[in-house]
């Protein structure tokens, strides 16, 4: 039952608005492409830092600016890793050798599938002005190979869905600070071919348009959403709008993570239980703060 207009929510809270950090926080980070993005990104970044930056491609400009020598080793150790790569073991070897100054110096290498044993003879690469540069030749020096870097799309599509909403976020946080209050008439109700799932829910998206008027001019605000239940309860559902351009505009109820309204027509402060939506965004800054300076 829809409740009768004078018992509709009014913002009386006039412009410029003040909302705190957390506020603002939630309201930019807590939607639902947004926190698909920081999850993507964080798996991401712990892939990064622990393979990505340990591959192949960390020796590359190394590999095609040294002057190598070959001198004969011998391999200490043949042990396989937990990697696989073309459904064959990753091998590690740990191998010795003397390049002629009365040291030996020690080493690792990585091969796909087993290539020597214990004790045997292996010629053995490395940088004659630093001899703990070095690898038997024919096998790589990383675990990784370089292909692994293909997977940095999981992060990089984890920025694009964090940066793709912020224009939108700011929009709407703009106009929750600064936008005037009116109430907005159904013009109409429109099936998008689009739905979300919640759980074993299909919930199907509509786009809304609400008409409202300023100063005699008819103005029309839109929304998609597929909680239809937040912008179909009222007569009429409140809008805010930027006074000086009306056409800028937002449905409120549409908005994810809304502050509520309370009875003094005040918006109120973000509630605790929305503190969640913090957790991805930090944690993911936290990891990338936490290997840069193991790392560096």
């Amino acid at each position: 039952m829809i409740p009768p207009e004078e018992n509709q929510r009014t913002l009386r809270d006039l412009p410029p608005r003040h909302l705190d950090w957390y506020t603002q926080t939630v309201l930019l980070v807590g939607d639902f492409i947004s926190q698909t993005g920081w999850a993507l990104l964080a798996v991401g970044s712990i892939f990064f830092w622990t393979t990505a930056v340990n591959s192949e491609v960390k020796y590359f400009f190394e590999k095609h600016n040294i002057d190598w020598q070959q001198r004969a080793g011998v391999v200490l150790e043949a042990d396989t890793t937990l990697g696989v790569e073309n459904k064959k073991r990753i091998w590690k070897y740990r191998h010795s050798f003397n390049p002629g100054d009365g040291y030996r110096y020690l080493g690792t290498s990585y091969s796909v599938g087993k290539k020597f044993d214990a004790g045997q003879i292996a010629y053995i690469q490395y940088d004659p002005e630093n001899p703990e540069t070095n690898h038997i030749v024919g096998l790589r020096r990383s675990e990784y190979s370089w292909r692994v870097n293909l997977l940095l799309f999981i992060p990089a599509f984890g920025l694009f869905f964090i940066l793709y909403p912020v224009r939108l976020n700011l929009r709407d946080l703009r106009l929750l600070k600064i936008g005037d209050f009116t109430r907005g008439e159904l013009e109409s109700k429109t099936a998008t071919g689009q739905s979300v799932k919640k759980g074993a829910k299909v919930l199907p998206v509509f786009k809304y348009l609400f008409r409202f008027e300023h100063e005699g001019v008819i103005y029309l605000a839109s929304c998609r959403t597929h909680r239809t239940s937040l912008v179909e309860d009222e007569q009429t559902e409140s809008i805010l709008f930027d006074r000086y351009n009306p056409a800028y505009n937002l449905v409120y109820d549409a908005v994810p993570n809304v502050p509520p309204i309370n009875t003094e027509g005040k918006m109120e402060r973000m509630p605790a239980s929305k503190s969640w939506v913090l957790f991805l965004p930090v944690f993911t800054v936290a990891v990338n703060l936490t290997f840069a300076m193991l790392t560096f």
